[in-house]
């Protein structure tokens, strides 16, 4: 039970680290003229043709197919991942990348929200402290200059992307889907996606070809990296420590962002932003402390129960 728990902590953060990546292999694409919908074709259906070799290698093929009671379930799993890569992407048209990242992360309150007032989920007050902290760590991690504008429309889009985003997780959560393997929601999630996408490039009349060697291997890293390593990660998380935890340990994804801009690209580390780093750091501490804490007081009380 404790090595699912540890699990769970591992793939949270793994998923929303790996999901930070999105800007890195997406945006030097689309400087290329290559529009939203082609490029989210291309990382979605190569991302499940890579999920489809992985599992045929490990003969586990026949784990992907279907059954009748999961097929709804499927579509509407692909499509809240689809249209949350749609929103966000629009958003960027209307506002800076890293205000757009920074607000997403209101995804975590939104779960919460819908966990406790559907769910009746009961907040501790770790996890309360913990998405307080991580939260504010975003909040460092981006302050603007004054020179970036705020948009009606990118706000609108970027908690569209959110509450999409936090929808999507309650439902993998709380589904039948729930005991179904993290490759097998995510190659159909994926699959859902590309027909979605492919629909709005025009049945393939509108697709826009990759430009350049370059942007093919940053397609191949996007649908690689951020799509099945990210998916496959957040549905192992959700089935080993659920919907709410999962949320916060997203917090690695500005995280991510932040790093890859300071490693990838020089800029600059200021004081804020490596604070703002620890802060997020030690709210993830707190969250799986605390987490912890709760299991050991519930297994003492389970034992004084049968004893």
């Amino acid at each position: 039970m404790q090595s699912d728990k540890l699990k769970g902590y591992f793939c949270g953060a793994i998923s929303g680290a790996s999901y930070g990546l999105i800007p890195l292999f997406s945006l030097p694409v689309m400087r290329q003229g290559v529009d939203f919908n082609s490029l989210l074709l291309y990382r979605y259906l190569l991302a499940a043709l890579a999920l489809a070799v992985i599992m045929m290698v490990r003969g586990h093929l026949k784990s992907l197919a279907l059954r009748r009671d999961e097929i709804p379930f499927v579509l509407v799993l692909g499509l809240l991942y689809a249209f949350s890569s749609v929103f966000m992407f629009r958003a960027f048209d209307y506002m800076a990348t890293g205000l757009v990242s920074t607000m997403y992360f209101v995804y975590p309150v939104f779960t919460a929200l819908i966990m406790a007032t559907v769910y009746g989920e009961k907040m501790s007050w770790g996890r309360i402290l913990s998405l307080l902290m991580t939260i504010g760590g975003v909040g460092l991690l981006y302050v603007s200059d004054g020179n970036d504008r705020m948009s009606l429309m990118g706000v609108g889009l970027t908690f569209a992307t959110a509450l999409v985003y936090a929808i999507y997780i309650v439902i993998t959560n709380q589904s039948r889907m729930r005991h179904a393997s993290g490759s097998k929601v995510a190659f159909w999630s994926l699959v859902v996606g590309s027909v979605l996408f492919f629909a709005r490039t025009g049945f393939g009349e509108n697709l826009q070809a990759i430009p350049s060697f370059e942007g093919w291997c940053l397609v191949l890293l996007l649908a690689f990296v951020p799509t099945v390593v990210s998916c496959t990660s957040l549905v192992l998380s959700i089935r080993y420590v659920g919907s709410t935890i999962t949320s916060i340990l997203g917090a690695m994804e500005p995280v991510t962002a932040v790093l890859c801009g300071t490693l990838v690209f020089g800029e600059a580390m200021s004081l804020r932003i490596f604070v703002g780093i620890m802060v997020i750091i030690s709210g993830v501490m707190v969250l799986v402390a605390s987490d912890q804490m709760v299991a050991i007081r519930r297994a003492k009380s389970r034992k004084k129960g049968i004893s």
